[in-house]
């Protein structure tokens, strides 16, 4: 047993890497969870129309780079698309004060995939007759695939700010098609890395069937778990659709008693089982990944306890992040929404935009080929989240930090970063 008071060993996320591709995402069986009440007004109401950068039958520019965006800013999507569509709006914004892109003005065409997969090729089909320059692509991959095919075809260099599936590292998505999200695979990385570190051997985990991502997140973290000599005593899977699925799960974990439990879910799902299982007297401690990040989902489970949970970003103010970038764009966020981001994925839509920036002038030309060599060569390129390394075959950043928020009820607070 190697477990106790060591960190994995940096060839379990090859193996990670390997399982969260194995098809969970490609099926493209995404549901659309019922919002927790009262939480569907409250986003209404906190999220403004997006600043329009070129409104209809207004002229642009004969010299400008447009830069297309098919993000979903309805439908259950808008949670993780929308925050970064904000920050990479902001971003052009500033970039276009300080005098634009190799001189030349950027503008930013948005259109909303709406949660839908057959707004994804007509909204592609639109952006080319648009003549884009490179397309900000939403996080889910199988929503994305049917635009990344109508773009194939045209060559179009892609950068998805929050992409997370195997397939956005790997490449099999296309050559020039890119992704600022830490994929599935380190995610649950540092999910065992943060149990081993408390010394835990054994660990329950529960699946949220409602993301994709969570599902393969917590798989990859079964297998890296046993891999370094942890026990999985149990693996639950839970669809809000089927409420029976609760029982098995509070059962297994009183019968079995875990030293502690990693979650793997929505926020607006959450509730639903972590609450049931404190009011049931399992007091374990959680572990979740980035997918439950976020404070506002908190009051919905009466003694959360001892709950940890991977971040792009310490968007909390009562608990600022170290790093002086992400705190400007969190400020710069703020400025633009009138309120904070809900979570740290935020700062994706930021560093994707940036990370085109480098890339251009580098190139001295918005020629996606030549921009997609110039990404293809960064390594450890500093951006707001932390260092990025592209390459040959790797179109994710694998190896970038990720910040730990521990829970005090009623807030969640940023407790250290955690890398490879």
């Amino acid at each position: 047993m190697s477990l106790p008071g060591a960190r994995p060993v940096l060839l379990v996320s090859v193996v990670l890497l390997v399982l969260s591709g194995c098809g969970l995402f490609s099926e493209g069986t995404v549901v659309s969870p019922a919002p927790i009440a009262g939480e569907q007004d409250e986003q209404v109401e906190d999220a403004p129309a997006l600043p329009t950068a070129t409104p209809d039958g207004v002229p642009l520019a004969e010299d400008a780079i447009v830069i297309g965006a098919l993000m979903a800013t309805t439908g259950f999507l808008a949670a993780y698309d929308e925050p970064a569509l904000v920050a990479a709006q902001t971003r052009i914004d500033a970039l276009n004060e300080a005098g634009g892109l190799l001189g030349r003005p950027v503008v930013l065409r948005h259109i909303d995939s709406h949660t839908e997969l057959s707004a994804m090729h007509k909204g592609a089909e639109q952006l080319l007759l648009d003549g884009i320059d490179m397309v900000l692509m939403t996080c889910d991959a199988a929503y994305a695939e049917p635009a990344l095919k109508e773009l194939e075809s045209s060559g179009t260099l892609v950068i998805s700010p929050c992409g997370t599936d195997a397939s956005w590292t790997t490449g099999e998505l296309g050559d020039r098609v890119f992704s600022l999200g830490t994929p599935v695979g380190t995610e649950a990385q540092y999910l065992v890395a943060l149990l081993a570190d408390r010394g835990f051997t054994t660990a329950a985990a529960i699946i949220d069937e409602t993301s994709s991502e969570a599902v393969a997140v917590c798989e990859a973290f079964k297998l890296g778990f046993e891999a370094v000599g942890g026990q999985v005593t149990g693996l639950y899977r839970y669809q809000p659709t089927d409420p029976g699925l609760l029982e098995p799960v509070l059962s297994g974990l009183v019968n079995n008693s875990p030293e502690a439990i990693v979650f793997c879910g929505t926020r607006l799902v959450a509730p639903e089982i972590l609450a049931p299982i404190r009011a049931s007297g399992i007091l374990q401690p959680i572990f979740a990944n980035s997918t439950m990040d976020g404070d506002f989902w908190i009051g919905h489970v009466t003694g959360v306890g001892d709950f940890t949970m991977l971040s792009y970003a310490s968007v909390y103010t009562d608990s600022p992040d170290p790093s002086p970038a992400v705190r400007q764009v969190l400020a710069d966020y703020f400025a633009t929404e009138g309120h904070i981001a809900r979570d740290g994925r935020a700062i994706t839509g930021a560093d994707a935009v940036e990370a085109y920036i480098r890339a251009v002038e580098r190139a001295g030309s918005v020629d996606p080929g030549a921009v997609a060599v110039q990404l293809r060569r960064f390594d450890g390129e500093d951006l707001a989240a932390g260092p990025v390394t592209f390459g040959p075959g790797l179109h994710a950043p694998t190896d970038r930090p990720m910040r730990v928020i521990t829970i005090e009820e009623p807030s969640a607070q940023f407790d250290r970063i955690i890398g490879p």
